[in-house]
């Protein structure tokens, strides 16, 4: 298992490919701004736990239209 970080992995990568580097930095940078796994994870989780909840509300709107149009026939 490497020491490295992953950027610094990456960097090494591309001065081996013939990337300056000032190149290599700005690309290592650039990626640096990007989210991780972890943090991309729970980005998703947030999103799916929203749609979640508006789902489920909205069954239970739906549900309660359907058992008033129900009463109110009656």
């Amino acid at each position: 298992m490497s020491v490295m970080t992953p950027i610094l992995r990456i960097r090494k990568v591309l001065r081996s490919i013939g990337a300056s580097p000032e190149q290599a930095d700005e690309f290592a940078d650039a990626m640096n701004d990007y989210p991780g796994r972890r943090e991309l994870q729970l980005m998703l989780d947030e999103v799916f736990a929203r749609w979640f909840n508006r789902i489920v509300f909205s069954v239970i709107v739906i549900v309660g239209l359907a058992v008033a149009i129900i009463v109110a026939v009656d």
